[in-house]
């Protein structure tokens, strides 16, 4: 599982849309699309927001 299908992941595990979990990590909802897509990396700040909204782990989520 690559980078993008861990935060499609969490966001499905959560039952949120696109929307809604862009608005939770304060990022574009076109930039999630991005990310899930594999067409771009998140940046720090919305990993950082990732680990503290959805307490993943970040071995787990930056992991290969």
């Amino acid at each position: 599982m690559n980078l993008g299908e861990k935060v499609r992941f969490i966001r499905k595990s959560n039952e949120l849309n696109q929307k809604e979990f862009s608005v939770r990590i304060g990022i574009s909802q076109g930039t999630l699309s991005d990310i899930e897509r594999g067409v771009c990396l998140p940046s720090c700040e919305t990993i950082i927001a990732l680990r503290n909204k959805f307490k993943c782990e970040l071995t787990w989520l930056l992991s290969l």
